[in-house]
């Protein structure tokens, strides 16, 4: 399946080039919001208190909170501001995919789900 989600839905889409600096900056990022989005889920399950370490570190990433903000609408704006980090595919002019006239026969679908010759009729 992924194999033809990837040909069939990545191949118009690509994403702009960046220099190695500039992925590791934006990766490092990433991951620092995902350490912070685990801590808020785990106090979120188990019904604590943000830790003033977790509210400094939201605030140095330009998040606005304070003790009494809701857990989740810490986690809501961790995610509005990972958004800013994730790339966005740019679509490519000019190509197209190639439609199927027919849907394929469960025989078919059989083959390319399992990779096994089909029988002969």
């Amino acid at each position: 399946m992924a194999t033809y989600v990837r040909r069939r839905v990545f191949r118009n889409v690509a994403w702009e080039a960046e220099d190695d600096r500039q992925r590791e900056s934006r990766r490092d990022t990433l991951c620092e919001f995902d350490g912070l989005l685990a801590h808020l889920e785990e106090i979120n399950l188990r019904g604590g208190t943000v830790p003033a370490f977790v509210l400094g570190k939201l605030r140095e990433c330009g998040i606005a909170c304070t003790p009494d903000t809701p857990l989740t609408d810490l986690i809501e704006a961790v995610f509005a501001v990972q958004e800013r980090f994730m790339r966005q595919p740019i679509e490519l002019p000019g190509r197209r995919t190639r439609r199927r006239k027919s849907r394929p026969t469960q025989e078919e679908l059989n083959v390319y789900f399992q990779g096994r010759v089909p029988a002969k009729s």
